[in-house]
């Protein structure tokens, strides 16, 4: 674990063979959005935080209660009537690390996720649309680091990235799962890149409910309360000044 960037668990949780989803700022913010969903949702508790002093000096108030600008959230496993038991954790923040820093992250979130046997990660990533969304925009694309994960993209109907370029924590974190031989998946929609899209984090939710069929975790409330949702998720970004990413994919991936 890198010197500079530490994990502390306030609350010892067991995670062995559970989802871990990793939500950092991109475009259109969806990955934001997706990881407060699913926190709020499923009421899952925060159980740690990753800390270092080269992050945004702030700290973030949610029920009264401050907390750091990267934390971790969990809750217990849930079992679905056939499938067996499923089990979700969130790494998430409302910045973007300082750019020296998402290497080190990274290497703290792997090891971490290795220590306690997670099964999958999984992020969330937004590539650029335009002003007016077509209907090939919304489909769904995926990005395995291992032949286990490309088989379970291939197993729930996900279309394969073929070529492109992700960058920020989602990119780096990628190529490193690969490296590792780490099960470790990224969701790809396409946002809109001026405000907070709502929608496109419902439909990255929409596949990750049928993953985890323990889980039920419903995408309707962010079609239903898109402007209010996209506001809070606004003002938190505004609020800690973050810097964020930017995706780009060649336009011949989405004909």
């Amino acid at each position: 674990m890198n010197n500079d960037i530490e994990i502390i668990e306030k609350k010892k949780m067991e995670l062995s063979n559970c989802m871990l989803t990793v939500a950092f700022p991109t475009v259109g913010l969806i990955s934001s959005i997706a990881g407060h969903h699913i926190v709020t949702s499923l009421k899952l508790t925060e159980i740690g935080a990753i800390i270092s002093d080269k992050f945004m000096p702030t700290t973030v108030i949610h029920n009264n209660y401050p907390s750091p600008p990267v934390r971790i959230y969990a809750g217990k496993k849930k079992c679905g009537p056939k499938d067996g038991c499923d089990q979700i954790a969130v790494i998430m923040s409302e910045f973007m690390p300082p750019f020296e820093s998402i290497g080190p992250l990274v290497d703290t979130i792997l090891d971490w996720a290795e220590q306690k046997k997670c099964r999958v990660i999984t992020t969330f990533e937004g590539s650029h649309a335009g002003e007016e969304k077509k209907d090939e925009d919304q489909k769904v694309y995926g990005i395995g680091t291992t032949p286990y994960m490309q088989k379970t993209l291939d197993k729930f109907n996900i279309t394969q990235m073929d070529e492109g370029m992700i960058t920020g924590v989602t990119g780096v974190l990628l190529y490193k799962a690969a490296l590792n031989q780490q099960n470790a998946m990224c969701l790809l929609s396409k946002a809109h890149s001026q405000f907070p899209d709502s929608r496109a984090a419902a439909k990255l939710i929409q596949i990750l409910d049928v993953m985890l069929p323990g889980i039920k975790i419903d995408p309707q409330p962010l079609y239903e309360e898109a402007e209010r949702i996209e506001e809070k998720i606004k003002t938190f970004m505004e609020q800690s000044k973050p810097t964020a990413p930017q995706s780009a994919f060649p336009t011949s991936m989405y004909r």
